[in-house]
């Protein structure tokens, strides 16, 4: 899951971009599954006494009701649990009585119920806890009539502070559930799976992009990373991509067998025995060596379950235009991150542009991919995925070679978890 939490140090150097001061919350390099693409979040601790001040404690129904409406979202901190377990303490029904009316009040409102813990006690027991009390209260909301289908659950633990863990009142105002409406659209997903199947269909694909990569530095700043490549794919078991930026120029071929990684910015290559599908060798990048392919799980056969794994809210926002090509804006969110996918209209529902968004980083830095020049079946040129060496490079062992292909340049690294 999405829930790495490091900070990135930028070192002196002429390669890549310019001189930050302090720590940059970035996105990791990595293949994340459930997720889309190929990314974890990197996020440095904010500091709360200088960025953030204490949320309103102040409840009523009705303030309930409004921020539903207009923000989609509410913390409710009044409802307390025992310690170290998800038992709720006496005086939570009127709580759970105003949740439950403002349900009714509004029969079209799907609720995300998410719940949240402070940084007490390991994050693996957190995480448990934060799910199980979340489940809790949904069990309430249904012994008060509503029904189980309106009504999603899930926790983050101690992931998602709002306050400074260093006090009580702080460690107080973080142990909370977050109330959250959703929209479950059936035409957002209907036509995500139109386009998963038709890529699954196509024996022969390939297209051009562009990426951008942000990260965030400790004082707010966006700075984006750019590049630009190829992709070409025959199923079930060959693939060619190319990768070009400001700090890398990068070459992945598969012809079955082999993953032939080449730095040509360094003149260097790696060769790794993979034998199999792209599936397996999507899976295998990612578990083994940390080096995503791009857009790799919208080219896995089994690309809407990838997609939609802890989706809870899906919104089919329309027409948009990518490229002079007309397209259908589709919206989803998880708990950690969102993603924004714009599909073709037509006979080839290709994705044109695909942009993931933080939930979790400070400032909500996005990874953004693209499409261009998308060709399938007879329209893709014979591809040639083995590997030549024609620039007579030298060979090396892979793991001296990866961190010369990932998003960030080598002025960066990662420091001490937080």
């Amino acid at each position: 899951m999405l829930s790495t939490s490091t900070k990135m140090h930028e070192h002196k150097g002429n390669k890549g971009i310019g001189h930050t001061a302090g720590g940059v919350t970035s996105w990791h390099r990595g293949m994340v599954r459930p997720m889309l693409l190929t990314i974890a979040l990197l996020a440095a601790a904010p500091s709360f006494a200088q960025t953030m001040q204490d949320p309103p404690r102040q409840y009523s129904r009705e303030a309930m009701e409004q921020a539903l409406q207009t923000r989609e979202q509410y913390d409710v901190h009044g409802l307390r649990f025992a310690i170290s377990n998800a038992t709720l303490r006496p005086g939570a029904e009127g709580l759970l009585d105003d949740i439950a009316t403002a349900l009714k009040n509004f029969p079209e409102w799907g609720l995300r119920i998410v719940g949240h813990t402070d940084s007490s006690g390991n994050e693996e027991t957190n995480l448990r806890l934060s799910t199980e009390r979340a489940e809790v209260i949904k069990a309430a909301l249904v012994e008060r009539g509503i029904d189980a289908a309106r009504l999603t659950a899930g926790g983050v633990g101690q992931a998602r502070p709002i306050a400074s863990n260093e006090t009580a009142n702080g460690r107080a105002l973080n142990r909370r559930v977050e109330l959250v409406r959703i929209t479950d659209s059936a035409e957002a997903k209907k036509l995500l799976k139109a386009m998963t199947d038709y890529l699954a269909s196509q024996n022969a694909l390939s297209f051009a992009y562009d990426s951008n990569f942000q990260v965030v530095t400790n004082s707010d700043q966006k700075l984006g990373l750019a590049s630009s490549g190829t992709v070409t794919l025959s199923r079930p078991d060959k693939v060619h991509t190319t990768r070009s930026g400001g700090f890398v120029d990068s070459e992945a071929l598969f012809d079955g067998k082999t993953l032939t990684l080449l730095g040509k910015n360094l003149n260097k290559y790696t060769q790794v025995e993979i034998p199999g599908t792209v599936d397996h060798l999507i899976d295998e990048l990612k578990d083994k060596y940390d080096l995503p392919l791009p857009a790799a799980d919208l080219l896995l056969t089994g690309a809407y379950d990838a997609l939609m794994e802890g989706v809870y809210d899906s919104k089919d926002l329309g027409s948009g235009v990518i490229n002079g090509t007309e397209c259908d804006s589709l919206a989803f969110r998880k708990d950690d991150v969102d993603f924004q996918i714009w599909i073709a209209h037509g006979a080839q529902p290709y994705p044109c542009r695909l942009v993931i968004t933080s939930g979790q980083v400070k400032g909500g830095p996005e990874y953004s991919v693209q499409i261009r020049d998308w060709k399938s079946g007879d329209a893709v040129a014979p591809g040639d995925f083995g590997f030549k060496n024609a620039t007579n490079a030298e060979k090396i062992d892979v793991n001296d070679l990866k961190h010369s292909l990932g998003e960030l340049p080598e002025n960066f690294m990662v420091g001490d978890k937080k």
